[in-house]
Formats: structure tokens, C-alpha cells, sequence
């Protein structure tokens, strides 16, 4: 009696498994979204920092020196704010209080910092070419190339891939 219990289950659970669906393989539909964010008024600056999946915009309010490109990537060195850390943001740039200068002719942005810098981790290389890029100008941020230099060296020019 027991051997035909467990038989009639086995059959159902096998028939309930089944169903006559097939397994498929993953669908491919394209590339990831990305959304731009549009400064909202006077004084607003995209900062690039790191987020679960890579580079994030986040949009700060601030003066019309932070509109800049070197202002910009100053508040960038400074870090995430709490709000920013408890979002689950951070940055892969090291804080920095050291001398910085930024130049810009046309679309090359130029930064020197008074550290070592060959090694910054690819992300942070980004982290700094966005956020200069951008601070140039929306329109322009993808032909800007950003080039930074440091105590150890120059790292070879970098562009913002958006």
C-alpha cells in the first residue's frame, strides 16, 4: 500500500514539475539604460561617484566656482557626503587637501595634484574625467579629454564615456 502511495506521488509531483514549459537561455535586449542628469539651476554640478553598478551621477548644489571644472573636481576629492554614504555611495579616489590646479584649452582639461597618482584605480580615473568633462558643459562632456598628473607621473588622457 505504501509502495503505490509513494508511486501515485512521484507521478504527480513529476507531472507538476513538467507542466510542458521549456527552459530557455538568457535574452539579450540590448545595453543598460543610462539617465543624464540635467543640473537644476544656477550653481548646480554633476559629481561622478561609485555605486553598485560603476559610475553614478549625483547632482550638488553650489556656487559659481563649483560650476567649473576645477571646482567641480574639488568637491569631487572631498568625498561623498553622509547623505551621499548612506545612498551607498563612495568614491574610489583617496579625500585630498592637498594643492590642486585645473586648466582647460578647448577640450582638454588638465589636473595636477600634489600626490602620487598611477595608483588610481580605473574607476577613479573615470571618476575624474566625468565630473571635469561635464563640468565643461553637457554637450560637450563625451570629446573632452581629462589628463592627470601627479608627483609619480601623467596618466595617459582619459574621456567620459557619457
Amino acid at each position: 500500500m505504501k509502495a503505490v502511495r509513494f508511486a501515485a506521488l512521484g507521478a504527480v509531483l513529476l507531472l507538476a514539475t513538467g507542466c510542458g514549459v521549456r527552459s530557455t537561455d538568457v535574452v539579450e535586449v540590448g545595453d543598460p539604460a543610462y539617465v543624464r542628469p540635467t543640473p537644476t539651476g544656477p550653481g548646480s554640478v554633476t559629481l561622478y561617484l561609485t555605486g553598485p553598478g560603476g559610475l553614478l551621477p549625483v547632482v550638488r548644489s553650489g556656487g559659481q566656482e563649483e560650476q567649473s571644472p576645477g571646482g567641480a573636481v574639488l568637491l569631487l576629492l572631498s568625498g561623498p557626503t553622509d547623505a551621499e554614504k548612506d545612498a551607498g555611495l563612495g568614491s574610489e579616489l583617496p579625500n585630498y587637501y592637498g594643492g590642486l590646479v585645473v586648466g582647460r584649452e578647448g577640450r582638454s582639461v588638465n589636473i595636477r595634484l600634489e600626490r602620487a597618482v598611477r595608483d588610481f584605480p580605473a574607476l577613479a580615473r573615470q571618476q575624474l574625467a566625468c565630473t571635469a568633462a561635464h563640468a565643461v558643459g553637457e554637450e560637450a562632456s563625451t570629446t573632452v579629454t581629462v589628463t592627470v598628473t601627479g608627483t609619480d607621473g601623467t596618466l595617459p588622457p582619459t574621456a567620459c564615456p557619457f
